[in-house]
């Protein structure tokens, strides 16, 4: 059961090592893009190229027609990666459970955007559990977990495709475990539990009374979505790459005033910190290098960012 292509590399995983697929679970086809063409999910796009069958998709996953469909399918257990919500009626189908690969070191970072949220965190540490799904989100007794650093420039994408290869790796060891009647459940401890929310996309303006090291791991976060923005002279630009300043001398301006114009971008000041924006996007525009975006607008020392 998935959506996006974060679980193509854990079903091809387990179809590898031996595991019979009997079914899959995606969301249905949604309009997209500009000419709202009819798109469906990662996971029914490969699941129909790969031979795996069915493949189900609907509209209300409590519908008796989906439940008495995946009761006919004989499951031994379900595997859910970036999916939706399950109701009761479905995780407790399979006689050996239903199992979830979070993308995440579970207490921490619970709900659907836990890389995005660690990026911005700035945590240097991260990694994938494997759980047994229950009532609550993300609460369910864990199977394993497996932990890897998080790059200093790693970006959401890059990080997210490591991820679904540690937790390819992790859900085939667990289904061996499973298998083999060899699990040992832990408990999750509900005290060290952190959020992990959706991103909206009013979060993606810069606030520049913040320190630049967090403006840093926020435009990593936030890429490719919702990304990050700010303005100039009432005009709007999308923030694509930018780095602290790692000696910024004795600047002392208002935040969001630009410092200076240099060869790689152009400097801003942030709360008792410097950021410089190396790549900018205008509205409706492709991307640009920041000096030239700078130059071709006029902005130099004093101009105010929005």
């Amino acid at each position: 059961m998935g959506t996006t292509s974060f679980g193509i590399p854990g079903l091809d995983a387990l179809s590898r090592a031996g595991h019979q697929i009997v079914g899959i679970v995606s969301t249905p086809a949604r309009q997209k893009g500009r000419g709202l063409k009819i798109i469906e999910s990662d996971i029914t796009l490969h699941a129909k190229e790969a031979g795996y069958e069915p493949v189900f998709c609907p509209q209300n996953l409590k519908s008796d027609h989906l439940v008495s469909d995946l009761k006919r399918l004989g499951a031994d257990i379900f595997v859910v990666v970036a999916f939706r919500i399950l109701p009761p009626e479905i995780f407790s189908i399979p006689e050996k459970g239903t199992y979830n690969v979070h993308a995440s070191l579970l207490p921490r970072y619970r709900g659907p955007a836990p890389i995005q949220r660690a990026l911005a965190a700035g945590e240097t540490e991260t990694g994938i559990t494997v759980f047994r799904i229950d009532r609550g989100i993300d609460t369910g007794t864990i199977v394993l977990q497996r932990k890897t650093g998080i790059g200093d420039q790693e970006t959401t994408p890059a990080l997210s495709a490591r991820l679904a290869l540690l937790g390819a790796e992790g859900i085939c060891e667990a289904v061996s475990l499973i298998q083999n009647s060899s699990v040992v459940f832990a408990a999750q401890d509900a005290t060290q539990a952190t959020p992990a929310p959706k991103l909206t996309k009013s979060e993606g303006k810069i606030v520049w009374d913040t320190p630049a090291r967090t403006l840093y791991n926020t435009i990593r976060a936030f890429t490719p979505f919702p990304g990050t923005y700010s303005f100039v002279n009432g005009q709007r630009f999308a923030v694509e790459w930018a780095m602290p300043v790692v000696d910024p001398g004795n600047a002392r301006e208002d935040p969001g005033t630009v410092l200076s114009v240099v060869p790689d971008g152009f400097d801003v000041q942030c709360r008792a910190s410097v950021l410089r924006v190396m790549t900018v996007r205008p509205e409706g525009k492709k991307s640009m290098g920041g000096r030239d975006f700078a130059m071709g607008r006029n902005i130099g020392k004093g101009t105010r960012l929005e």
